[in-house]
Parts: structure tokens; sequence; C-alpha cells
């Protein structure tokens, strides 16, 4: 393949910055037909507070620490079912709440590496 059709391979499914600043500041940044992110961004990646989305429906809004879910967060899954509560480098992990689509609580309590204690 040659190597201009590579780096049109690469620009067409990278991260795009389509508003604000996508390195050090705030904006959005998002992938085609993948994901989108709206917030902070440190070094490129998502830092501070910030929302998640991608096409399968799945939700992130709360606070990200160089592009991991880290501190506070609710995250909305593809089922409907909803994990409010601490993270930490990608993982529920802390107090935290797990509840189904219809609001019925799973699981309300400790977490640690994405497991219910």
């Amino acid at each position: 393949m040659a190597l201009g059709a590579l780096y049109f391979i690469y620009w067409l499914y990278s991260p795009k910055c389509i508003s604000g600043e996508c390195n050090n500041g705030c904006g959005i940044k998002e992938q085609r037909n993948t994901f989108r992110y709206e917030g902070c961004f440190q070094s490129g990646k998502a830092h501070g507070y910030g929302k998640f989305h991608d096409i399968t429906g799945e939700e992130y809004t709360g606070t990200w620490v160089s592009g991991n879910k880290h501190g506070n967060g609710k995250y909305i899954y593809a089922d409907g079912s909803i994990y409010e509560g601490e993270w930490f480098n990608n993982k529920r992990h802390g107090k935290g709440k797990l509840s189904a689509k219809d609001g019925e609580v799973i699981f309300e309590g400790l977490w640690e590496n994405n497991n219910k204690l």
C-alpha cells in the first residue's frame, strides 16, 4: 500500500479536534463513527471534567486523569444500567452504586478493581 494511502487512512480514522483546544485546554474531539469527547485535555488526553459517548450508546460523564476515568463519574452502559461512583484507572474502585435500567439497585457499596466487595 502506498504511503499516501496509509496517511489518508490514518487521517480518516484518527480522532480529530472539532472545537476548542484539544491538546492543553478544553474542546471537543471525535473519531469518525466511533466516539465523541467533550471536556478538558492535557497533552492531548482527556483530563479533568468531561463527557464521553460512543456509537454503542455507552456514556461516561465525570473526571479523567491522563485519558482514564479517575475520580467520580457516572457511566451508562449500552444495556441501560448505570454505575455512579468512584473510578481508579478506568475501573470501578471505591464507593459506588450499580443500578438496572429501571432504577432497581443491583449493588451499592465498595468496589475494588471492578469487583464488588
